[in-house]
């Protein structure tokens, strides 16, 4: 085999579109595990203008990709299972070098990704928690909020309020902070979204304080839920409004009858993770993001991926 890369591409045909998508079915199919998150699947839907790509072909057929998202200076990368250790995963990520990213990502902690990494002179610099709990839950029975907060849903008013309480919350966090309205109108024109899944917590005065967008999709046939976002005020945390909104969307889920509920969470969060573990969840993945050992042209950013939780 002898591929030749093509790129950098800034914008993706419709043909590479769907050639790309094949290729990310066939690597989930044989990796247990996408090899694009969230960002990446927008990048390459075309929804963003901030992702370039390289495309290995052997001939006609695409047998790996590459993307960098300049905006989250960030690196996702794949190779056709048949096509592996031959020396195209290095190809497309020296290509991508170029563009100096500070985050690659290796999601489900493949042994290939962490070998390519050691090649690159990358070190792990963050863990990604996949948990997961199995339906039906018997906690929790109820939601309950402190004195003074109601539970609501959101409403298309609350936008702007929704974006400031993500973008104080998650201050700290590369990708999830970064949310702007933009982003967010995105989000809610997927086919999964559902208005009354996002659920808001707010004050006497009607102010949201808090929230928990709750993603339910069908997995062939089957409903599974997730933990897609949940955020919560800084000037609110330490009071239970984050547990309280976990529980208020567990229990929504639930209704709708999934069959388990999964959530991201940064590992180095320890006061979340525990919260989730209390709550019945389970790591049962874990994705990784490498950096340069030397600094790269930009400071150290990273799944969206899945959004992570701030508790409160």
């Amino acid at each position: 085999m002898n591929p030749v890369v093509t790129g950098p591409i800034i914008r993706l045909s419709a043909d590479d579109r769907d050639h790309i998508a094949d290729l990310v079915r066939a690597c989930t199919e044989h990796d247990g595990v996408s090899p694009l998150n969230e960002s990446g699947w927008f990048g390459l839907q075309g929804l963003t203008a901030s992702h370039t790509h390289w495309i290995a072909r052997d001939g006609k057929q695409v047998v790996g990709y590459a993307q960098a998202d300049a905006r989250e200076h960030t690196v996702q990368l794949m190779v056709a299972p048949p096509a592996r250790r031959q020396g195209i995963a290095t190809t497309l990520a020296k290509a991508a070098w170029q563009l100096h990213p500070a985050m690659w990502w290796s999601f489900g902690d493949c042994p290939g990704a962490r070998e390519l990494a050691t090649q690159l002179g990358l070190r792990e610099v963050r863990k990604l928690l996949k948990m997961s709990l199995p339906m039906p839950a018997d906690q929790p029975h109820d939601a309950h909020l402190p004195e003074g907060l109601r539970l609501d849903h959101f409403r298309d008013d609350d936008l702007d309020q929704l974006v400031a309480v993500n973008h104080a919350a998650f201050v700290h966090h590369p990708e999830q902070g970064a949310m702007t309205a933009e982003d967010a109108r995105n989000r809610m024109a997927q086919d999964w979204f559902d208005p009354a899944g996002l659920l808001v917590a707010r004050d006497e005065a009607g102010t949201l304080v808090g929230f928990h967008w709750t993603k339910v999709a069908d997995e062939d046939g089957r409903p599974r839920g997730e933990v897609y976002v949940l955020g919560v005020d800084p000037d609110f945390e330490g009071k239970g409004v984050g547990r309280a909104l976990l529980d208020a969307g567990i229990l929504h889920m639930r209704e709708l009858g999934v069959e388990a509920i999964d959530l991201y969470v940064e590992g180095a969060n320890e006061r979340v993770v525990h919260m989730y573990e209390r709550a019945g969840f389970s790591v049962v993945s874990t994705d990784v993001g490498y950096a340069p050992a030397k600094p790269a042209r930009h400071q150290d950013h990273g799944r969206q991926s899945s959004p992570q939780e701030r508790d409160a």
